[in-house]
């Protein structure tokens, strides 16, 4: 497992062109995960044009930012395998439920019977839209960043209005089995995301500064 790049190494533009290039592949990612080397490779390119003093505009990625990430992002998905695709799913799924679970322990004293079924929605929808980018050669990141917006969103307001028509819907689990489903699913990610992390060298990919 590779460690990440010592980005404190990276001077004035330098800097600025390294942030620019990962925001812009957090747009074109429509994943949680990010494998290292790709991490790694953007690094690499700004660290090698600052010792030779290569000016960041002449720098091939700068040329057009959009059009570099997408190819990374490509190229990486082309790559990975079907077991690498359902490991991910668990993890992104899992972590998901966890989270709005673990919302619902804190504040409403019991998971609800309506946010188990939005996070299926979500994942549903999140898989469907997944799967069909990963193939696309070429995708616009603002078409990303709206269906991610849908994905979310759209479960919300369905929920929120079926739980007016159905009763049972609201209905919330005893505080000790929403408990136990949050600890379930709080240790499924934790195990799926060690084993992305040490057998595929992925990362949870976030902004650093």
């Amino acid at each position: 497992m590779q460690s990440r790049p010592n980005i404190s190494l990276l001077k004035n533009n330098y800097l600025d062109t390294y942030h620019a290039i990962q925001a812009c592949l957090m747009q074109h990612n429509f994943s949680l995960l990010l494998p290292r080397n790709i991490e790694k490779q953007i690094f690499d390119i700004v660290f090698t044009a600052q010792n030779q003093k290569v000016p960041t505009k002449k720098l091939e990625c700068n040329k057009d930012l959009d059009k570099f990430c997408n190819k990374l992002i490509y190229e990486y998905n082309s790559s990975v395998s079907a077991i690498q695709q359902v490991l991910e799913g668990i993890f992104t799924f899992s972590i998901l439920v966890f989270f709005f679970t673990l919302l619902d322990v804190l504040f409403e004293k019991g998971v609800l019977m309506s946010t188990l079924i939005t996070c299926i929605l979500i994942s549903i929808g999140y898989f469907i839209s997944n799967t069909i980018l990963r193939h696309k050669e070429t995708s616009s990141s603002k078409l990303r960043s709206l269906l991610i917006f849908g994905i979310v969103l759209i479960p919300f307001m369905i929920m929120s209005f079926l739980k007016t028509k159905i009763p049972s819907l609201a209905v919330t689990f005893p505080f000790l089995d929403s408990l136990v489903l949050t600890l379930i699913t709080g240790v499924i990610s934790f195990l799926s995301y060690s084993i992305l992390s040490k057998k595929y060298d992925l990362f949870i990919f976030i902004r650093r500064k």
